[in-house]
């Protein structure tokens, strides 16, 4: 299959789900653990997989996030919703969805209930997502011979107002949205007669910018070994424009930032499937989760709310507490002085309230009860980690 390279930059701005489960595996990926005195940080390429079999997606929807083939966390329910239908479209179309990834890791020092102090490791993955229609190009020309240079720094074209008729055809709704362009040699003649070589921008094969002299210099040797390779040089650019107007900004990594492997390969576009409501893609879910666990402190149920059996429920005297990857991003310690602070902030409003004439003294009872409330439920979620995390 394609590995098809999301155009998402350096950014991680989505968090995975389920790493809880897989922290072993996880650090084994990033490379160790992490020290006492400094966090562990490693960037990692992500597989973004469609599982369409997975028995904890009533929806079909689940996409898990894999590193090398390996399993290490799941994309949360809404956002699964949000980002399946594009995700399962580079699927169908025989290619990987591969996005920029980042593990952080750290050790926190807890307690359990004798007092006794031990070191858990605490981690978080991020990935970069843009908005869905940011992902593909909205070129309706064929791109399958076109290289597409890595991410690189914005750079502006130029003259593109002079291409406006034909750049106001592919301006979305929305107002911007990504296009490749693919990028030529143009010989400009000076007026003293000098031939100076700069970089053409073509959309669907039509010119609508260049470059400037010194921009250019950036890009004409790999387009002269794109030639060489029998290929054409593409490069992402965000095209953002209205009914007056348009303009482009390229994301293409330079020549000397190239590496010998992409230079080698120089890996074409694959071919999109037309956009529908529906794809069809292959069974892919792995069973490695904590749906296959069971927890001999307390009862544990796979909700279909989270892919991977993310969420659990815990008996917690009378009470049942379910907990998901939200709640297991905070130590017990922390659900317990949270639980602490809403007696002490709600006390002070109740007594705020109580100089209120009439109402006053039933309105302070009201609060008050309401942060016992509170608290009594931020400590079962406390309770509810230390059973899954064997802390009690």
């Amino acid at each position: 299959m394609f590995e098809f390279l999301l155009p998402t930059g350096s950014s991680h701005d989505v968090d995975l789900v389920g790493e809880y489960y897989r922290r072993d595996k996880i650090l084994q990926i990033a490379g160790g653990r992490p020290s006492d005195d400094e966090p562990l940080r490693a960037d990692i390429k992500v597989e973004l997989v469609p599982e369409p079999d997975n028995p904890h997606s009533p929806n079909g929807d689940a996409i898990s996030a894999r590193v090398g083939g390996q399993l290490v966390g799941y994309l949360s329910s809404a956002d699964a919703r949000k980002w399946s239908n594009v995700i399962q479209r580079i699927t169908a179309s025989g290619a990987t969805a591969i996005t920029n990834g980042n593990i952080f890791a750290y050790n926190r020092r807890k307690w359990d209930q004798s007092g006794a102090q031990k070191t858990e490791v605490e981690l978080n993955i991020r990935v970069g997502l843009p908005e869905p229609d940011m992902l593909l190009p909205i070129n309706v020309g064929p791109l399958e011979l076109v290289s597409i240079l890595p991410w690189g720094a914005a750079l502006q074209v130029t003259k593109e107002e002079d291409h406006f008729e034909h750049l106001f055809e592919y301006v979305p709704v929305r107002g911007e949205g990504m296009v490749v362009l693919t990028m030529h040699r143009l010989e400009n003649v000076l007026r003293n007669g000098t031939v100076k070589e700069l970089v053409e921008v073509r959309l669907d094969g039509e010119r609508v910018g260049q470059l400037t002299p010194t921009t250019s210099q950036h890009y004409l040797s790999t387009i002269r070994h794109a030639e060489d390779m029998g290929k054409t040089l593409g490069v992402w650019a965000k095209l953002k424009g209205s009914g007056v107007a348009a303009e482009l900004v390229i994301y293409g990594a330079r020549a000397t930032d190239l590496s010998d492997k992409w230079l080698r390969s120089m890996p074409v576009l694959p071919s999109f499937v037309a956009e529908a409501d529906h794809y069809d893609v292959p069974n892919a879910y792995i069973s490695d989760g904590p749906s296959a666990r069971t927890s001999s402190r307390g009862p544990r149920q796979a909700s279909s709310g989270q892919f991977g059996g993310n969420q659990s429920t815990y008996q917690v005297g009378n009470k049942s507490v379910t907990i998901g990857d939200k709640q297991r991003r905070y130590s017990p310690g922390t659900y317990r002085v949270a639980g602490t602070s809403a007696i002490v902030i709600f006390a002070i409003f109740g007594l705020l309230f109580a100089a209120i004439p009439g109402i006053g003294p039933i309105l302070t009872i009201g609060v008050i009860v309401l942060g016992v409330i509170v608290n009594l439920g931020q400590r079962r979620i406390a309770k509810a980690l230390e059973i899954e995390r064997g802390l009690s």
